[in-house]
C-alpha cells in the first residue's frame, strides 16, 4: 500500500487557490453568456419579437430577433429570410445572434 502524502498548509492553500480560480473563470464565462442573451432579449423586445418570423431550417425552428439588419453592408429584412435559404445557412454557420434556436416541446406519452 502506498503511503498517503500529507500536503503542507502552503500546498493546500495553493491547491485551493487554483480550484477557486478555475471556478471563478467558469462562473465569469457563464455570466458573459447570460449577459449576451439578456441583451439579445432586450433587443428583441424593442423590435417586437412577437411579430417577427419564425423560420425552419434543417428541421429546426429559429426565431428572428431583428426586423432588419445588415449583412456585408447589405440591408436585409427579416421577411427576406423566409425565401433566402442560403442566407439563413450562412447566418447559422457564422454563429449570428440574429437567429435563435427554438426548443421543440415534446408531448409526454401516457
Amino acid at each position: 500500500m502506498a503511503a498517503k502524502v500529507e500536503l503542507t498548509p502552503e500546498q493546500k492553500i495553493e491547491q485551493l487557490e487554483k480550484q477557486l480560480a478555475a471556478i471563478t473563470a467558469e462562473s465569469e464565462a457563464k455570466d458573459a453568456i447570460i449577459e449576451g442573451q439578456t441583451e439579445q432579449l432586450a433587443a428583441a423586445e424593442i423590435q417586437g419579437a412577437g411579430s417577427l418570423p419564425v423560420l425552419t431550417h434543417d428541421k429546426k425552428r429559429y426565431q428572428v430577433l431583428a426586423g432588419q439588419f445588415t449583412v456585408e453592408g447589405k440591408l436585409v429584412k427579416a421577411e427576406d429570410l423566409k425565401t433566402d435559404k442560403s442566407l439563413v445557412e450562412s447566418l447559422l454557420k457564422s454563429g449570428s445572434g440574429i437567429l435563435v434556436l427554438l426548443e421543440e416541446k415534446t408531448e409526454a406519452k401516457a
